[in-house]
């Protein structure tokens, strides 16, 4: 299996704890499901506001449309990002989720390789007025 990136890693990480995933018709595994609160518990004791957020979306999944600014997903990939950095025990969960939640849904592949080459637009309206698509 390829190494995860620890951008790709937080991203699938932050997007799974927050449900933003279920959005797309698809259930996470047990074997996900149980990490999450281990990954928002790794969180917490680096950033409580940053694993709070995600907790809160998570129930109120409305919030990352209403208030991007507080509980989009880019933003809080960025402070996960943040606290990750230089916290080794929460980037081994980050790793962890996000390898076990690659090995158990296609889908998260997918997402992870559409991201990285920037096609995924969060939030706003894409505008392909004057582009030229080759197919």
């Amino acid at each position: 299996m390829e190494p995860i990136t620890t951008l790709t890693a937080t991203a699938i990480a932050t997007i799974i704890a927050t449900k933003a995933f279920e959005k797309t018709g698809e259930k996470i595994g047990e074997a996900v499901g149980g990490l999450i609160p281990k990954f928002l518990r790794a969180l917490r004791r680096k950033d409580p506001k940053t694993a709070d957020a995600i907790a809160t979306v998570a129930q109120q999944p409305q919030l990352a449309e209403q208030q991007p600014q507080d509980y989009g997903t880019a933003v809080l990939v960025a402070k996960v990002e943040e606290a990750a950095k230089d916290d080794v025990s929460l980037k081994q969960v980050i790793e962890e989720l996000a390898t076990t939640a690659k090995a158990q849904h296609p889908i998260i592949n997918n997402f992870a390789q559409l991201q990285e080459k920037g096609i995924i637009i969060q939030g706003g309206e894409p505008d392909f007025r004057g582009s030229t698509f080759t197919f």
